[in-house]
């Protein structure tokens, strides 16, 4: 790395062991460019998957969108100097010796990147993508990542214009230097533009699956950062301060949420389970939802040899896995992010030990200032997964229930006398009421069964650093308590049973009263 910048990569006694810190121009052209566009190019596939499920079509064009089209294409302009400007010194004789590879290299990275980001501007356009998180979070790192060389860049400068000022003859020629400078001003002067209006979320759609009402959930329109802070709620939580919410003040129902986007969905998984274990042919599981009914098979019609009986879990994993599987994976950052903070704690309370003993060396002010920005980053940080966590594992609980209740309704309307018999109709009212409801409760914390070994065996790993074997007396009474847990457990289940069949004799009776009534 060193020759490909023709400096120094990194220097510790730059960047950590002085009062001074800076990184090389090394580490601040090649690392701090190429995070950030590594990063858009790892994550992209999930801005073609909003593409492909996105249930809208064609964004008018308009300020914003245009907007970011021009700066894109500057930017792609600009890149393309750079790299043009670096090969035409490099292959002058007096100024080659000017030019390394990474003055070649990162222009070309950057403008592979900057023409993914114009391509995906039009195509956002077109099927209806208001908003991309992906975007706003690489023009967030792109333009945090610049701020060092900016900095760097105008001490340069100022050094440039000190010698300049002070020499009368011979003056030198920092001509490329100067050209650097204000290349990467415009550069970072439009990164920021771009961050800017990447804040809002693009015009509303002229062609939706769905009409869309008055009194539709800003959620839909909001942007990304509006999503993620939650500022989209804002309206309801100061309608709800000042008057005592109805269902009139109530939002509509996200569109992707509905029956008529989950049942389909839904019927489609379990038709194809139920073939699985009813031969019924070759025919391929159809699905429809139309006027105002979803087509399920009946694995009670006798068309083929019984394999097994279908269970509703594979169904249900296919048809709502990949959200739940995103949000798994926030709650795994979630929980490295709750390690973090003790560690950055750590480093916080041994700088004020350092600087408050004279024995010892004193650590710089800025080390101090910088554990107390990366607590705070880190707490925020986890706050804002923890609550899309909490989300969409609420989502997922909410159409698992959706399908659920449809279903049993469903069956219930059909089912034959003969079946009828083996279940009261208070058996039928809480497998709707009562048991799909649990499966939405599941949801939240079903991802407890990894997190909490996971977090007790960080927890364990990081207090043997600081207690040694003496963590092993907490380890004991943990393990000493799990016959214990499990026999309230159980207990638990069993008075759960035993009131649950107390709620099927009182539908069962109320049924029968309100029968008798009428």
């Amino acid at each position: 790395m060193d020759e490909f910048c023709g400096s120094t990569f990194w220097d510790a006694n730059e960047t950590w062991y002085t009062n001074n810190p800076d990184f090389t121009p090394c580490f601040e052209q090649t690392v701090l460019v190429w995070a950030p566009c590594s990063f858009l190019w790892l994550f992209a596939i999930f801005d073609f998957y909003y593409l492909k499920a996105s249930l809208d079509k064609n964004i008018p064009w308009n300020k914003l969108n245009i907007s970011k089209l021009v700066l894109t294409l500057s930017l792609l302009l600009l890149t393309a100097i750079d790299f043009f400007s670096a090969l035409v010194k490099e292959g002058n004789n007096e100024t080659a010796d000017l030019i390394y590879p990474v003055d070649v290299w990162t222009p070309v990275v950057k403008f592979a990147t900057f023409l993914l980001i114009f391509i995906f501007i039009p195509l956002n356009r077109k099927y209806g993508v208001q908003t991309s998180g992906c975007q706003f979070l690489f023009w967030l790192l792109l333009v945090i990542f610049s701020i060092p060389r900016c900095r760097t860049e105008v001490r340069a400068k100022r050094d440039r214009d000190n010698i300049l000022q002070s020499a009368t003859v011979d003056k030198p020629d920092y001509s490329w230097d100067e050209y650097k400078y204000i290349s990467f001003m415009v550069y970072f002067a439009f990164s920021c533009a771009m961050l800017f209006l990447n804040c809002f979320a693009d015009a509303m759609p002229r062609d939706t699956k769905y009409d869309r009402s008055q009194n539709e959930i800003p959620e839909n329109s909001a942007s990304f950062l509006s999503r993620v802070t939650y500022q989209w709620f804002d309206g309801m939580a100061l309608k709800g301060y000042r008057k005592p919410l109805e269902e009139k003040d109530l939002w509509d129902l996200r569109a992707q949420d509905s029956c008529k986007e989950i049942m389909p969905i839904f019927a489609y998984y379990w038709n194809k389970n139920v073939r699985k274990y009813y031969k019924l042919g070759a025919v391929q599981p159809k699905a429809q939802y139309k006027d105002g009914t979803v087509i399920f098979d009946n694995p009670h019609v006798k068309m083929g040899n019984k394999k097994g009986m279908a269970s509703i879990m594979p169904p249900i994993i296919r048809s709502f896995g990949g959200v739940f599987l995103f949000g798994s994976m926030m709650k795994l950052f979630c929980d490295i992010l709750t390690f973090v903070q003790p560690q950055i704690l750590r480093l916080i309370i041994a700088f004020v030990e350092d600087n408050a003993n004279e024995e010892t060396e004193s650590q710089p002010e800025w080390k101090g200032i910088l554990y107390s920005a990366l607590l705070f980053l880190v707490a925020a940080a986890q706050t804002f997964i923890l609550g899309q966590y909490f989300q969409r594992m609420f989502i997922v609980g909410l159409r698992i229930r959706t399908a659920l209740i449809n279903a049993i309704y469903r069956k219930a309307l059909v089912i034959s006398n003969t079946a009828r018999k083996e279940s009261t109709v208070g058996e039928i009212v809480n497998l709707m009421a009562v048991d799909a409801q649990r499966f939405m409760d599941l949801t939240t914390y079903l991802n407890m069964l990894w997190s909490a070994p996971l977090q007790i065996a960080l927890a364990l790993y990081f207090l043997w650093e600081l207690l040694g074997p003496s963590v092993l007396a907490g380890l004991a009474v943990m393990i000493i308590l799990i016959p214990l847990n499990g026999v309230i457990a159980n207990r638990i289940k069993t008075y759960q049973i035993r009131q649950m069949k107390y709620k099927d004799d009182r539908v069962k009776l109320m049924n029968e009263v309100l029968s008798g009534i009428k």
